[in-house]
């Protein structure tokens, strides 16, 4: 064979090559990014799809088009579902735009790629404490506004201004590239087949939604008590990591609080219905703010997001984060490895079944049932009931420190000898 023939050859073999690595990832599509139809058993599940939500989801947004957003941390993404048979029929579909480990900053500017299409009608958006915690005298302008831009925010269709992303198109055009033709993503498909065999395999749904199965083969392996230790050593260390504060020093001001002012004002000029809420905490997480010193810090915070949110009417800010029947959830004991709680997966991330309740409790307005017994689940705050309001969270708080020594034993195990508060 001459060198001319060899090398027609070689180019023939690599682009047939190529062609059957786009045709695979794009059939099986294992990060949700093309669509493809799912079938189960073969693509259905999508577990490595979780690596990728901060790439693939301003994607998946913008080809479903919804109605509706929820736009949040991993916590709504594990909790509310947009399936869930409150939706009113005119707000669907609705799309779970949650970020798992995002800033407040990101999740609106997420918001903001979304709506730039015109077709959102409606926005539930969660406020949580841990997210809006600054550290003091960080050494910057706290005005300086906009931030410069991050690198994800080349996927998104405007850029923080509300004005058209230019670096939009290449970024996408470099994104569905690697998404067809990638070994990564042929990795990706070999794991999503594997994948199937597994019905508790990590997913995420073509509503962008974390159904958290994948929580149920650790429980049945190490227990759900082992899930409440890590997660109670994280958010007390976490806290303890810094003197903490909701403003930058000597202002009441921070960037993520003006990012949220901005939001709220952006989905007023477009006449968007904007539902602001605080997560359910399992209440180990309510104990460890407390147990830490930051429960002042916590009302200080309740304060400011009350505030904002009620500079303009017609919005709504709902507290889910008390102590009550379905927050002070035991937790199954060391070693059992059979019993699965009911409303929480561990003290910061609530199931589907408790955010069934919250979406009945929020969009009761929009024609929902509710049923009798969950009609005191949840609050909505304003200045005129801020105050108390806290003052029955304290109570609630006391009542559950003096009647569960138990629980607050769990939690000054994991506190440093030295801190005691």
């Amino acid at each position: 064979m001459n060198t001319k023939s060899f090398l027609t050859c070689l180019s023939v073999t690599f682009i047939i090559a190529l062609g059957c690595v786009a045709g695979i990832n794009y059939i099986i599509d294992p990060y949700g990014l093309f669509g493809t139809f799912r079938i189960n058993g073969f693509n259905a599940l999508k577990p490595v799809a979780g690596e990728s939500v901060r790439i693939i989801k301003p994607y998946q947004v913008s080809r479903i088009k919804p109605k509706t957003l929820i736009i949040g941390n991993s916590r709504p993404e594990m909790g509310l579902d947009p399936n869930h048979r409150c939706w009113p029929a005119d707000k669907r579909p609705v799309y779970s735009m949650t970020i798992p480990g995002s800033s407040v900053y990101m999740q609106i500017r997420c918001a903001q790629h979304a709506l730039a299409d015109h077709a959102v009608r409606m926005v539930l958006l969660v406020v949580d404490f841990l997210d809006f915690l600054i550290k003091p005298g960080v050494g910057q302008d706290p005005y300086k506004w906009p931030p410069a831009a991050a690198e994800f925010e080349d996927r998104l269709l405007v850029n923080v201004l509300g004005q058209k992303n230019d670096n939009f198109f290449r970024q996408s055009l470099k994104d569905y590239l690697a998404g067809i033709f990638s070994l990564n993503a042929l990795d990706g498909s070999i794991n999503t087949l594997i994948g199937q065999i597994n019905p508790n395999a990590s997913n995420r749904t073509e509503l962008g939604f974390n159904p958290a199965r994948n929580y149920l083969d650790i429980i049945h392996h190490e227990g759900q008590y082992v899930l409440f230790k890590q997660k109670n050593n994280e958010v007390v260390s976490r806290l303890l990591q810094n003197d903490w504060s909701i403003y930058h020093k000597g202002f009441l001001w921070s960037a993520d609080m003006e990012a949220l002012r901005q939001f709220i004002q952006y989905a007023k000029i477009r006449n968007i219905k904007l539902i602001v809420f605080i997560n359910p905490y399992h209440a180990d997480y309510l104990n460890s703010i407390e147990q830490t010193g930051k429960w002042p810090l916590l009302e200080e915070w309740k304060r400011a997001m009350t505030r904002l949110v009620n500079e303009q009417e017609g919005v709504e800010l709902w507290d889910f984060s008390g102590f009550n029947q379905y927050t002070v959830e035991e937790p199954p004991a060391a070693n059992d490895t059979r019993t699965v709680m009911q409303w929480f997966w561990e003290p910061a991330h609530y199931r589907k079944e408790l955010g069934d309740k919250m979406l009945a409790r929020m969009l009761a307005g929009e024609g929902c049932v509710q049923p009798v017994e969950d009609r005191e689940f949840g609050t909505l705050l304003s200045m005129n009931n801020i105050e108390q309001q806290l003052a029955r969270f304290r109570s609630q708080r006391d009542a559950f420190i003096t009647g569960r020594p138990e629980a607050v034993a769990r939690i000054r195990s994991v506190l440093p000898a030295s801190k005691t508060f």
